[in-house]
C-alpha cells in the first residue's frame, strides 16, 4: 500500500510524523512539503521519500493521503485526493464553509472512499473511558489558553471545536437545545460558550483565551459519580470511595492524546475497507455547531 502525506509543519511534525515513521513496514509513504529546509532536515533524520508537489503523489500512485496542509487548502486537496479514487484523512476543520464539507462527504460516498476528518478526542483512551459513563447528566467541557490573541472564526473552528466534537461525542441523545454567547474586542476572541441539551443532558463548553494558563478540563456527572478528566490524561472518579485511572510509565503522548490510534485506524480502514473504526459519527455536526455560534454571534452585534 502507498499512502501520501501532505503538509509537514510543527503540528504535523509532532503529533502524526513518529507515527508514520513507525509504520513504514506496513506501507510505502510519501511525503510532500514544499519547504526544502524541512525536505532537508526531514530526509536526513528519517530517511524519507521527500517531494514537492501533490502531483508528484499522484504519479506514485498512492492508495489514500494524510492532509496536513492549512484549513483553506483542505477542500480542494480533498476534493483533488477523491476525484482521482484516493481514500482521504484530513485534520480538523474539514472546511470552514459547511457546503465544502458537504460536498466532500457525498463526494467520497459517491466514490465509495473513506474520508475520515481528524478529531484526536474520540481516540483519546481516557475520553472513550468518560464516553462509557451510563446516565450522564452534567458535562463540563473547559479548554483556555494563557494569553492568545486570534480572530474569532479561526479560534471557533481552529480550538473550540475541539470542545464542540467532544461534546457531540459523549452526548447519548440527539440535542434539542442550543445556546451560545461569544464575547470577543476588536475582533478577538476574549471568552466563549456554547450549551447544548438533550433530554436529560446538559452540556456546557466554555473556552477564556487570557486564563492565565493552558488547561484542558472536562468534568461529568451521574448517579454512579463525578468523573473528572485533566488534559486527556489524568482521570479521577469521585464517590463513595474516589479511584484515579492513569497511564503506565511506557505509553506514549500520542496514544493517550489519541493522535496513533487515528493514523492506525485509518490504515487499518483503508486495508479492510470497514468504517465503524474511524468514529466519524456527527463530525458535520460539529462543523454545523461552529458555524451556528458565529451566525448567532452575528445577529447579536447587529
Amino acid at each position: 500500500m502507498k499512502i501520501g502525506v501532505i503538509g509537514l509543519g510543527n503540528i504535523a511534525q509532532k503529533a502524526y510524523l513518529p507515527t508514520y515513521v513507525k509504520l513504514q513496514d506496513q506501507a510505502d509513504f510519501y511525503f510532500a512539503t514544499r519547504n526544502p529546509k524541512v525536505q532537508q532536515e526531514l530526509k536526513a533524520k528519517y530517511h524519507l521519500n521527500m517531494n514537492s508537489t501533490i502531483e508528484e503523489l499522484f504519479a506514485a500512485e498512492i492508495d489514500a493521503c494524510f492532509i496536513h496542509s492549512a484549513t483553506t487548502s483542505h477542500y480542494q486537496l480533498a476534493k483533488t485526493c477523491l476525484e482521482k479514487g484516493i481514500h482521504v484523512f484530513m485534520d480538523k476543520p474539514a472546511s470552514e464553509k459547511l457546503a465544502e464539507v458537504t460536498e466532500l462527504q457525498k463526494l467520497a460516498e459517491e466514490k465509495q472512499l473513506l474520508l475520515m476528518i481528524g478529531f484526536n478526542r474520540r481516540f483519546a483512551p481516557m475520553v472513550q473511558e468518560l464516553k462509557k459513563i451510563p446516565e450522564k447528566r452534567m458535562i463540563l467541557l473547559q479548554k483556555n489558553r494563557v494569553a492568545a490573541k486570534e480572530k474569532t472564526a479561526f479560534v471557533i473552528y481552529d480550538l473550540f471545536l475541539h470542545l464542540i466534537d467532544t461534546a457531540v461525542y459523549l452526548l447519548d441523545a440527539p440535542i434539542q437545545k442550543i445556546d451560545s454567547r461569544i464575547r470577543e474586542k476588536d475582533g478577538y476572541l476574549e471568552t466563549a460558550m456554547l450549551r447544548l441539551e438533550t433530554a436529560a443532558e446538559t452540556a456546557l463548553l466554555t473556552m477564556d483565551l487570557r486564563s492565565g494558563a493552558n488547561t484542558e478540563t472536562y468534568q461529568i456527572t451521574s448517579p454512579e459519580g463525578t468523573y473528572l478528566l485533566n488534559d486527556l490524561v489524568h482521570l479521577q472518579k469521585f464517590s463513595a470511595e474516589q479511584t484515579t485511572n492513569t497511564f503506565g510509565d511506557w505509553e506514549t503522548t500520542l496514544y493517550k492524546r489519541g493522535f496513533e490510534q487515528m493514523v492506525i485506524n485509518f490504515i487499518d480502514a483503508v486495508k479492510t475497507g470497514e468504517q465503524q473504526q474511524l468514529q466519524q459519527r456527527d463530525v458535520f455536526l460539529s462543523h454545523k455547531l461552529c458555524q451556528a455560534m458565529l451566525q448567532e454571534h452575528e445577529r447579536h452585534i447587529l
